[in-house]
């Protein structure tokens, strides 16, 4: 394992299962950390051992059908972390589990608060992820700010996957239980997510799945192809882009799917009109951030990895800004901006800062392996 600065690099070759131990074993207090929060997280909504296996049985079946190969990374990582493979599936679940938990006494369900989801409480602060595209001669640049729970915010390191199968080697940034959703790849392309819901989420395959699978994307096509996976739970917007500029987002419910085409940014509702019928009212939070995302990046006309930087750190729309800091009076269940990404695609680089960018300096990730 390497250190750049105050992250771990992990580097995983050969076979799934090898990757997923070496994973687990690298970052084994991580992830016993990561699985110590969410196991108070599932009881403090009353959620026995026995109640979370019957939640999670049929999503465990349409990923081990569908994706067999990512669940033998996500087996070996429990071996290598020694941690309840089923705890470590919730995880990466999180987002299918969290709507049909009973929320605590006086309380909404976090992804109630952060998406809007349909049918859910009112609250005027629902944030989640930022990313966005810039693109222009010579020029092709992704960023990410990654929003989550508070309480697994010391949790992160960057992954760099290498397989030995000739399927195409992967580097990112990620929460210590997750499965990499965004990042970059070794065919010039890069991945930013969001997270979407509609009234078409149904039982499949959980979106952490479908985000790494995404991440292989080799073109605009594949990446259609795979973002739109037809057994995928529920909807992301996934905003690709590949070095020669072309970018687009792909949003997806969990039936449907839409392109838009061009760079730009994207934050938690749909923008394609049909899809938007699928889901909630877009929050305050997510309209705010882009509409201060597509100001900034149409006044800056930012085309260096360190303008689009400065970008990731607003907080000029403050409680919703870009750079979101926890509320304190959330504590461990607060949303906050976990890392923040930059991938320029030309050179392939990537810089990844843990916490607030505004905080925390942006490090440069050697990608050797992948580029």
């Amino acid at each position: 394992m390497e250190r750049v600065g105050d992250l771990r690099v992990v580097r995983a070759e050969g076979d799934p299962g090898a990757r997923g131990q070496r994973i687990g074993r690298e970052l084994r207090d991580l992830i016993n950390e990561s699985i110590d929060f969410y196991g108070r997280y599932f009881s403090s909504r009353g959620l026995s051992t026995q109640q979370l296996q019957d939640l999670l049985t049929p999503y465990l079946v349409s990923a081990e059908s569908q994706f067999p190969k990512l669940m033998a990374t996500l087996k070996g990582m429990s071996v290598g972390a020694t941690v309840p493979f089923l705890e470590l599936f919730a995880v990466n679940a999180f987002e299918e589990l969290e709507p049909l938990m009973e929320p605590s006494e006086g309380e909404s369900l976090f992804l109630q608060r952060k998406e809007g989801s349909v049918g859910s409480p009112k609250r005027s602060r629902i944030e989640r992820c930022s990313s966005f595209a810039v693109t222009g001669p010579g020029v092709t640049l992704l960023a990410h700010n990654e929003q989550w729970l508070a309480g697994d915010a010391g949790n992160i390191a960057v992954v760099i996957e290498v397989p030995d199968d000739g399927s195409v080697a992967v580097a990112s940034p990620t929460t210590a239980c997750c499965l990499p959703a965004v990042g970059a790849n070794a065919h010039g392309g890069a991945q930013g997510v969001g997270s979407l819901t509609a009234s078409d989420d149904h039982i499949g395959v959980p979106r952490v799945l479908v985000s790494r699978h995404a991440l292989e994307a080799r073109d605009r096509a594949d990446a259609i192809r795979r973002a739109g996976a037809p057994s995928r739970a529920g909807g992301y917007g996934h905003v690709f882009a590949f070095a020669g500029g072309d970018s687009f987002i792909v949003e997806t419910t969990g039936r449907e799917a839409a392109v838009l085409d061009g760079p730009g940014p994207h934050t938690n509702h749909y923008e394609d009109r049909a899809l938007a019928k699928l889901g909630p009212k877009p929050s305050d939070s997510s309209r705010a951030r882009l509409a201060r995302l597509r100001e900034l990046l149409a006044d800056r006309r930012p085309d260096t990895p360190e303008a689009v930087m400065e970008i990731l750190r607003d907080h000029q729309t403050a409680p919703e800004a870009i750079c979101l800091h926890p509320d304190p009076r959330e504590g461990n269940e607060a949303s906050a901006v976990v890392f923040s990404m930059v991938v320029e695609l030309e050179e392939g680089r990537m810089w990844v800062a843990p916490g607030n960018p505004c905080r925390n300096d942006y490090r440069e990730i050697d990608l050797a392996g992948v580029w």
